[in-house]
């Protein structure tokens, strides 16, 4: 089961001081304990080092503010120091309180003596915020018997010894803007020459590292990843690719990949972070690293390997502390803004206990030991380690308390934490009072936000274990009711006990259990929700829209399309940004498309507001279930599952009612009983194994048995799977139980009984059933196939490098697929399209993919092999295996890639993936609806997919998928999953009859192909 993850750092923007922004005047380092007010007017100080207007303002205490470009925050601060000469200023910058100050901010070298304003001596420090990472510079001049102190980011050095010269009285302030600085060190005389970035640039940073902290928060990480991208983009511009001190936005944006489920990416970019982070100058940045990299293992379930790294960054982020901040005392008094310390009443040591926690360091560190502990908590609770667990979380609370640290956010996550635990001690009173007070500080802090809604589930299935259902049910319809407003999707294990607390009403009230029912599909759509299930549903609305107004479909598009282009170009700038190579003519050249990209996004935006306002609207995450009902057919069922933590639940929506069961076979089980299958699936060098037939009896109970009355009046069936379950053709479940021996073609398999056809979520069906058939394009069939293989040598100038060498030979050794070529023959003869339909043999090339008018065709039809990233690890993305072109040096345009497919321009109705596994899916639980073939595919413009399971017979494939398309092609108007059924049992009945081989009764070779989003029966004949 996938775990929602809330990561510290979103949490860092809690404390006293922003880890990401720049800090408030009264931040800066000062040699008192009172901050400085701006007052009186602007002084002008002339352009800083990268030709941006500075002002300075006069502060109450006698110093200055200072002000550059567009940046609202203070770019630097000059403040009076104490009386000195020159043979104390040393001591005084190097031991003093003003030096103390901006070590607790910043990371300074040794003071180098330098001459300010042309005559007078001075002590300058070059620094790096510790976090943060942007260059600083600190500066202490002698003016006339008193050191005079300034310190702010790098380009505004002119503008502070200006300042300086003002405040001092040494310059006229109506010199200051004309007056030529000097430098006199070369060290930073060359820094200042180099800097790249201005004082708007760490304010955009800032503000974008704000944005993707508050949306990581809310749990929206789709914005958290879009702000922490463009962040490292700015900074890597900014600083160098290869610079140790981006590497905070770098691991913030790893996290959020990962919680997003994209593993690879975060990969990658944890593993540049490990070689960045033991030289960052921020001290907790090898802590921070292993706590996101266990909680990166959370999420793929890997909770050994989290618990191992979040234990070793508790240690790290507690050796930052001094041992009274980490040894639990009575609770000092909260503050919901930052830290707040109780006044000193334990001595000294906590004196240097304040002292540390004022620095952000020290809030950081902090921060980090009390999420670990409270993950390890986590971590522990579920393993089943309950007693630990509170062990664990008890003491990150206690902490917490101990050390006046009290934002809404923290406290709702420990209480959260905190309730889990009672809830495995039967603590159901503790557990949904903590829950309420949760979900009251989450409404604080992120009003109207996932974390808002799951709590509220979370206390519902509490409300509901303590025998309380109605409570419970209202406690799971405000979490229902905002998740559906949001738009967005939940687990199952928090829906499911909203479903148990929901069934057992209706149970108890029969009046008004077809209502309640209807609730409970709804419910339970919202665990359905996914990238599939989303892409779908804006593609149909673009179709939709296509029908009724082609310029709104061609705003859609084009808004689709510039998002799609942007997440392409941040990609490739993360791959070039790692490579040991990047050159910063590279880096800029990406960056200048990724600022284009940005533009047309943002005038893609504007046209689609003004063409389709309502377009956010048409893409519905749930829809009633009276509307699923209305747009069935007659003798059409809708079967929706949800395996849980708890067993599975199903509905049947069938005859205007809607029907419910509940199983006893958990997510775990139905995962391994769909693993089962599968294996016996998959050929070995002895042949292919006995079918498990077994395990798919019990799948059949697990999900259809409970609705054997209403399927026997039952023609077809759209199913909407989840889990394990997504990689599963129902087709080869038996409907009865087989005794042994008895032959494969002789079985009661469902196909039978039913056509089947499936969906990612009811509301995909409800969307593609409103555009089954309607393509507008003129032509019927163009087929795709009969590749040439690439060589070795253009296979290894792609997969390059000596762990590439296997991906290499494999690909130039793909097998030529001779039933391929004949398959497509077939299709042309008998859809009666003219050769010139056709891309095959050498011709079948990438470039020429791209150019056909594919929109004028109904049907596309590949026919080739299919390659995912499992398969191909060197590969970045799936592909269909093309052709080389002419002359090509290497295989890049000999793999049709997503990327390609998703830039394509299709109307069709259908679109065969005759390939191995191009519906993807390999048995496991909680994988995406579709292979990425198939969901491109769908974005292109498709409204319906034929593709398989697993690897295909190429000649068996070759006769069903032509055996489908005469089907098709009849004047019966069978739908595209009907002539597919059709071809299936014409296939066993076959094998059964002697006029094929008996074998191929064996499901490997007539079940693995599906079909996604037709109707099932009477959509109109594709062949006309």
């Amino acid at each position: 089961m996938r775990r929602t993850v809330l990561v510290l750092a979103a949490l860092a923007g809690l404390a006293l001081l922003s880890a990401c922004t720049r800090p408030p005047p009264g931040a800066y380092a000062h040699d008192t304990d009172s901050p400085q007010s701006a007052s009186g007017r602007q002084l002008a100080l002339g352009k800083n080092t990268s030709g941006e207007t500075c002002t300075a303002s006069r502060t109450t205490s006698g110093g200055a503010l200072i002000y550059c470009g567009s940046w609202h925050q203070p770019s630097a601060e000059v403040h009076a120091g104490p009386e000195a000469n020159r043979a104390n200023l040393n001591a005084i910058v190097t031991r003093g309180n003003w030096r103390a100050g901006l070590e607790q901010r910043y990371a300074c070298g040794n003071p180098k003596p330098t001459t300010v304003l042309g005559r007078y001596p001075g002590e300058v420090l070059l620094c790096t915020q510790r976090i943060g990472g942007w260059p600083h510079v600190a500066l202490a001049a002698l003016i006339r018997g008193h050191v005079w102190f300034a310190d702010g980011v790098q380009p505004a050095f002119p503008a502070m010894e200006r300042a300086v010269g003002v405040i001092s009285g040494a310059v006229p302030a109506a010199d200051a803007g004309a007056m030529t600085t000097s430098v006199s060190d070369s060290q930073l005389a060359d820094r200042l020459a180099a800097a790249a970035f201005t004082s708007g640039d760490i304010h955009e940073y800032g503000k974008l590292m704000t944005l993707g902290n508050r949306s990581n928060q809310a749990e929206d990480y789709p914005a958290a990843i879009t702000a922490y991208r463009a962040a490292l983009a700015l900074q890597q511009k900014a600083l160098g690719p290869e610079n140790p001190n981006t590497v905070t936005p770098m691991l913030d944006l790893a996290l959020n990949l990962s919680d997003q489920g994209d593993y690879s990416q975060a990969d990658a970019l944890l593993a540049q972070a490990a070689k960045l982070a033991p030289l960052a100058v921020d001290p907790t940045a090898v802590a921070r690293l292993d706590h996101y990299r266990g909680l990166d293992q959370l999420n793929q379930g890997h909770d050994r390997r989290a618990l191992r790294l979040l234990s070793a960054a508790n240690r790290d982020y507690a050796s930052l502390l001094p041992r009274s901040v980490l040894r639990p005392h009575p609770a000092a008094t909260g503050s919901d803004d930052g830290f707040g310390l109780s006044a000193g009443s334990r001595g000294g040591s906590l004196l240097a206990a304040q002292s540390t926690l004022l620095s952000p360091i020290g809030q950081q560190a902090l921060l980090g030991v009390i999420e670990t502990l409270r993950y390890e908590g986590v971590v522990l609770d579920a393993a089943g380690h309950h007693k630990q667990a509170a062990v664990k979380i008890d003491r990150a609370s206690a902490i917490a308390s101990a050390n006046g640290i009290a934002p809404p956010v923290l406290r709702a996550r420990l209480d959260r934490s905190t309730a889990a635990v009672d809830t495995a001690f039967d603590r159901t009173a503790s557990a949904a009072a903590r829950l309420a007070q949760a979900s009251y500080d989450f409404e604080h802090a992120l009003p109207g936000s996932r974390p808002v809604a799951d709590t509220h589930l979370l206390r519902g299935g509490v409300l509901d274990l303590a025998g309380q259902p109605g409570k419970a049910l209202e406690a799971c319809r405000a979490g229902i009711k905002l998740l559906a407003r949001l738009r967005l999707g939940t687990s199952a294990a928090l829906v499911a006990p909203c479903l148990d607390a929901a069934n057992r009403e209706a149970e108890k009230n029969p009046a008004r259990a077809g209502v309640l029912r209807a609730e409970m599909f709804a419910m339970a759509e919202l665990a359905q929700g996914s990238t599939t299930s989303r892409e779908i549903a804006e593609s149909a609305a673009r179709l939709a829209a296509d029908s009724k107004s082609p310029k709104v479909a061609a705003a859609i598009r084009a808004h689709q399309d510039a998002v799609i282009a942007l997440s392409r170009l941040y990609r490739e700038r993360d791959g070039i940004a790692h490579e040991r190579q990047a050159t910063p003519a590279a880096i800029n050249a990406i960056d200048m498309k990724i600022a284009a990209a940005t533009r047309r996004l943002a005038e893609a935006d504007e046209s689609v507001e003004a063409a389709a306002p309502n377009f956010g609207q048409l893409v519905q995450q749930v829809v009633p279930a009276g509307t699923v009902l209305d747009r069935l057919r007659p003798g059409e069922a809708f079967l929706d599952i949800m395996p849980a933590p708890d067993g599975t639940w199903t509905f049947l929506l069938h005859d205007g009612r809607i029907a419910v069961a509940h199983t006893k076979v958990d997510e775990t089980r139905m995962t391994a009983l769909v693993r089962k299958v599968r294996q016996s699936v998959v050929p070995t060098q002895a042949g292919l194994p006995t079918f498990a037939m077994t395990s798919a009896e019990a799948i059949y109970r697990a999900t259809l048995a409970p609705f054997a009355t209403d399927l026997a009046k039952t023609t077809a069936m759209v199913v909407s799977p989840a889990g394990a379950l997504l990689s599963l053709p129902f087709a080869l479940l038996p409907t009865e139980p087989v005794a042994p021996g008895t032959p494969l073609a002789k079985v009661p398999w469902l196909i039978r009984k039913m056509t089947l056809v499936y969906v990612p979520a009811a509301a995909n069906f409800v969307s593609l059933r409103a555009i089954a058939g309607t393509s507008p394009a003129k032509q019927p069939w163009f087929g795709f196939g009969d590749f040439k293989n690439t060589s070795l040598a253009q296979a290894e100038a792609t997969f390059s490098g000596p762990s590439c060498g296997d991906s290499a030979r494999l690909f130039a050794g793909l097998p030529h697929l001779p039933y391929a070529k004949l398959e497509l023959d077939a299709a042309r003869a008998i859809f009666k399209a003219p050769a010139s339909d056709e891309l095959l043999g050498a011709a079948f090339t990438v470039p020429n993919v791209e150019h056909a008018d594919l929109k004028q065709y109904r049907i596309l039809h590949f026919a080739t092999h299919a390659l995912l990233p499992s398969e191909l690890p060197c590969a970045h993305e799936p592909a269909i295996v093309t052709s080389p072109p002419p002359g090509a040096r290497s295989a890049a345009n000999s793999m049709l890639t997503t990327s390609d497919i998703t830039n394509l321009k299709l109307n069709a109705d259908l679109v065969i993936l005759s390939a191995c596994n191009t519906g993807g899916g390999d048995g496991k639980a909680g994988g995406e609806a579709l292979s990425g073939l198939a969901r491109a595919f769908f974005f292109a413009g498709a409204r319906a997919l034929m593709v398989t399971q697993w690897s295909v017979n190429d000649q068996v494939s070759s006769y069903l998928v032509a055996t489908t398309l005469t089907h098709l092609a009849s004047s019966t108007g069978e739908g595209a999953a009907a002539s597919l059924r059709s071809a299936q049992l014409d296939l066993i009945r076959g094998a059964a009859s002697g006029t094929l081989p008996a074998k191929l009764a064996d499901p490997f070779f007539w079940a693995p192909f599906v079909v996604i989003g037709d109707g099932g029966q009477g959509t109109r004949n594709l062949a006309k």
